[in-house]
């Protein structure tokens, strides 16, 4: 599954019925937003990922060709995807999926760690002398399929400056595996720009080195962070050494690199938010670095710049101003920085130099002429330039690609990135400027520089963890692709560079110069193209589903594990104790291993902390209606409280997990609780309820409540003691009847958790195997064929609450009754047989008034469509006879699926039609649009899907 935003896509104001109008910019991102979502939720086919991963959207990008670039981090099993695990969608202005790019395929590796972290921190620390920061963590690096590893954070001090590296160890074999670092270290070049214009604040004599036209972008003293300030506005003497001096060449050099991003990208500072670093100057060191926090936010990052090595410069020109922000650039773009190479560090240098000599065209200061050189101006430690873009060698790096590079010395490493750069915007033999050896021996035409620029920007945009040479020269080729569709002069180009520079191919798109259509979208570049595939290879069903029978073998196996918690923590699992403790955290851990979404709610009671469980299953109905299934967790402090009331929450488990196998989806969602301190005078399920807002109050539609529900002297109660869950009442009837028994209503006083739901106006009920009366009757000893006379559970309370005192007959009929009731009351449907290939959108989105909305399907499938193709659809409104629904084919063509009647007066609109579609390929983006042609109601699509 993917977490998903809300996301409404194209709306448009109508004037009776006439045509939609053209939506605006914010409609337009919202359609391609959506349209990437779909794309990788796995109900859709072309994107490949494993069923124990889960994706969740980070940045929303859009760029001034139209295209969005939308990328989304990786989870495995729950643990997070450190380096290859996320994944970027490209969608343009149409909500068309134009291709997208993943670090891996789908993963498969145990989660178990045999490796301590006190370990790997010290396996890292001989790799990276210094401290360890924070406390290791365990995740997964996406390498074939998938490598356990342990996360070290080391602050320190490395070969080039601070360092806060990101170490690697293998969780099984305790092995090095590899870093990145926070810190980019960087080398510069200072000199003056002569008299220049810089954004300062402040007014009465006191101005400050902070602009307030780009971010607040600031310039502070490293000795401090001490701000710069001026009486006058006029700032610096123009001497080399001068450190105010500095500080305006650094705030002079970061405005050309913000004008610079604004100006020929469209992208708002470094983060793309209108935020970017403060900047330092008179680090008392012969360097610059940039730091990038990793939150997403580039003003809690940090640069800095120190001297040159005969100290009679700062380090701070343009150039290399602009080349340490290329690293937050490169920090703040898809995948950030992470990797556990130094390829992946060499392209970052690389972008930092590409960025800084984009900035120094850009600002065209006569003082310091554009080039290709980075530092000549300074000449930091006496040897010229510290690198040379058009011939990498002659400053000591390599020219061309090499199974080497990924051990090289990240500066190095940029040798071939720089070198392709240079090629592929001025070409091998460029008219003026210097001549570029290739390492094919063949000659480049260059394309230009803002050309070669923007290409490389957007295939930043396309960056995932642990970033290859190969997969930035797909990423280049694919972004040449989507900006220049109509020919492939450039597409040739920039494949003619990455040529000369011996980088290998890597699942290269191709280029026809055809005129016409998007291109197909083009998978990962790590697996090959998927098969189509389908997530739900069946259509839904309009009869209700029989709920399955539960396995009593399985609920008595929780029993036997509460009861030996309870064993190994002085007898008993009471509020506040260690056994309570271990009792939750086994059904936690049992509810994480089947998918659920899984939340502890804590409060206090008697001066102790409790806590309650509580468990959501995403993706499986309407999360603003919701069935909620609970029972109390803890025993009394006399004993194992096994029927009272391990037999509950072992039944309630057992539905839980039953549900979330069976892959059961109702209109309405399901969430089950476990309770602490119920014995206390039902303490949890309070304190739960009233952390509740109204309104997650309202989505609560009903509260099923299962308390003892395997006492020896059974009985087969059903709560009545709630007006309101009459509905709920009935559900457990038909359930008994369903068991042949003969339930009885019971009322019980607010004497179990249900009260506390009551008491909030949620509907409520439940089962028990005893009512209130000291005994069982006569009749209902006949009925159920019990003994008369005899308590339901005589150790009520007791030491003798143990595996003694349950009917398991009885467990078992009344989790299968719950489970009758969970079915029932979320609205679960039957499937039919299957239909051939279901793709859908499940994702809602809202009808507004006289507007109209689009939601996407992306398929890639090969074909002609069927002239069966069927489309099922599921809307919620007041008036459906405001509604006139089309299937939009991916070449535009409208389908009629219902006309607009103010006659049709009926509400919501689910249905299924068949479509002739034979004459459309079946490849590409279709679309349901809805269009709401008069006042007065509002709606919700809540899906709708197409079977091929």
């Amino acid at each position: 599954m993917v977490v998903l935003g809300a996301g409404a896509v194209v709306t448009a104001g109508y004037s009776g019925s006439a045509g939609v109008t053209p939506p605006d910019a914010a409609d337009r991102l919202a359609l391609s937003t959506a349209a990437a979502d779909q794309y990788v939720t796995g109900a859709s086919t072309g994107f490949t990922k494993g069923s124990e991963e889960k994706y969740s959207r980070q940045q929303v990008t859009s760029t001034q060709r139209g295209l969005t670039y939308v990328s989304y981090a990786r989870s495995y099993k729950d643990l997070p995807v450190f380096v290859g695990g996320d994944a970027v969608v490209v969608t343009d202005r149409d909500g068309i999926v134009r291709g997208s790019a993943a670090g891996a395929g789908p993963l498969k590796v145990s989660t178990k760690a045999t490796v301590t972290a006190k370990q790997a921190s010290a396996t890292a620390l001989r790799k990276h002398p210094g401290a360890v920061s924070g406390t290791p963590k365990l995740g997964v690096i996406a390498e074939d399929d998938g490598r356990l590893v342990w996360e070290v954070v080391v602050e320190g001090r490395g070969d080039h400056g601070p360092s806060r590296a990101h170490a690697y160890v293998d969780a099984r074999t305790g092995t090095y595996v590899g870093s990145w670092d926070e810190i980019a270290g960087g080398t510069g070049n200072g000199h003056y720009n002569g008299t220049v214009q810089i954004g300062t604040t402040g007014s009465g004599g006191q101005f400050e080195m902070r602009d307030p036209a780009r971010g607040n972008m600031r310039t502070v003293n490293d000795a401090g962070g001490r701000a710069f300030t001026d009486a006058d506005d006029k700032w610096g003497n123009g001497r080399g050494t001068d450190l105010v001096t500095g500080a305006v060449d650094t705030q002079y050099a970061a405005a050309t690199m913000w004008d610079m991003l604004k100006s020929k990208f469209q992208r708002d500072g470094i983060d793309g938010k209108g935020r970017t670093a403060a900047m330092f100057v008179g680090l008392d060191d012969v360097n610059a670095f940039y730091s990038c926090a990793g939150t997403g936010d580039a003003s809690r990052d940090e640069t800095k710049y120190g001297h040159t090595e005969d100290n009679a410069r700062q380090v701070n020109s343009v150039d290399v101003v602009a080349h340490e922000l290329g690293h937050g650039l490169f920090c703040h773009t898809p995948g950030g920085s992470r990797g556990t190479s130094n390829e992946t560090g060499g392209l970052n240098e690389g972008t930092g130099d590409i960025f800084g000599t984009l900035a120094e065209h850009f600002a065209a200061n006569p003082n310091d002429p554009a080039d290709y050189l980075v530092g000549e101006e300074v000449d930091l430690v006496g040897e010229g330039p510290i690198r040379t873009m058009f011939d990498p060698s002659k400053s000591g790096d390599p020219n061309c690609w090499s199974t080497a590079i990924p051990r090289t010395e990240v500066h190095s490493a940029a040798g071939p990135l720089n070198h392709w750069f240079y090629l592929a915007a001025e070409g091998s033999k460029p008219q003026g400027k210097p001549a570029s050896p290739s390492c094919n021996g063949k000659s480049v035409t260059g394309i230009g520089l803002w050309e070669a620029g923007e290409i490389y920007y957007h295939a930043l945009l396309r960056k995932t963890s642990g970033w290859t040479y190969s997969q930035v020269r797909k990423a280049t080729l694919d972004a040449t692709r989507e900006l220049y569709p109509n020919g492939c002069a450039e597409f040739d180009a920039v494949k003619a560079a990455w040529d000369a520079v011996s980088v290998p191919a890597q699942n290269d798109p191709t280029c026809t110069a055809q005129p016409g259509p998007a291109p197909k979208p083009t998978p990962s570049a790590s697996t090959p193209a998927p098969k189509p595939s389908a997530s739900t290879p069946t259509t839904p069903g309009g009869q209700s589903v029989g709920a399955p029978d539960v396995d009593g073998a399985k609920i008595e196996a929780h029993l036997e594990e509460f009861a030996r918690i309870a064993e190994d923590n002085g007898g008993n699992r009471a509020h506040g104790t260690a056994g309570y403790k271990a009792s939750l955290d086994y059904v936690k851990a049992k509810l994480d291993a089947a998918g659920y979404t899984t939340r502890i709610h804590q409060f206090t009671s008697g001066g102790r902390t409790g806590f309650n469980l509580i468990a959501d299953l995403p993706g499986r109905g309407d999360p603003n209606q919701v069935v909620m299934l609970g029972a109390h967790l803890d025993s009394v402090d006399e004993g194992p409280g096994i029927n009272d009331n391990a037999s509950g929450s072992a039944g309630v488990l057992e539905v839980a997990l039953a549900y979330a196998a069976s892959g059961a989806k109702g209109d309405k969602a399901i969430r089950f609780g476990w309770w602490g301190a119920e014995e206390d005078g039902l303490v949890g399920s309070k304190a739960y309820v009233n952390s509740l807002s109204a309104a997650e109050k309202a989505k609560v539609t009903a509260y099923l409540n299962f308390d003892m529900i395997g006492s020896p002297n059974p009985g087969y109660f059903v709560y009545n003691d709630d007006a309101k869950g009459g509905f709920i009442t009935q559900a457990f009837q038909e359930g008994f009847a369903a068991e042949r028994i003969e339930s009885e209503g019971v009322g019980l006083r607010g004497r179990s958790d249900h009260a506390s739901f009551m008491a909030a106006g949620i509907p409520s009920g439940g089962t028990a195997t005893l009512s209130l009366a000291a005994t069982m009757s006569q009749a209902q000893a006949q009925r159920w064929g019990g003994e008369a006379g005899q308590p339901f559970d005589p150790c009520y309370h007791k030491d003798c609450d143990t595996l003694d005192n349950i009917s398991a007959a009885a467990l078992d009929t009344h989790t299968d009754v719950a489970a009758y009731a969970a079915w029932k009351l979320t609205g679960v449907k039957a499937p039919v047989e299957p239909a051939g290939t279901r793709v859908s959108n499940d994702s809602e989105f809202p009808i507004r008034d006289r507007a109209a909305v689009e939601s996407p399907i992306t398929v890639q499938q090969q074909g002609q469509a069927p002239a069966t193709l069927k489309v099922d659809l599921d809307i919620t409104h007041p008036f459906r006879g405001d509604l006139e629904i089309h299937l939009l084919a991916p070449d535009g063509t409208a389908y009629l699926i219902k006309k607009a009647s103010r006659f049709d007066r009926a509400d919501d609109v689910k249905l299924s039609h068949t479509v002739d579609a034979s004459a459309e390929r079946a490849s590409g983006t279709w679309k349901l649009r809805v269009r709401d042609l008069y006042s007065g109601d509002t709606g919700t699509l809540r899906s709708w899907g197409l079977t091929f």
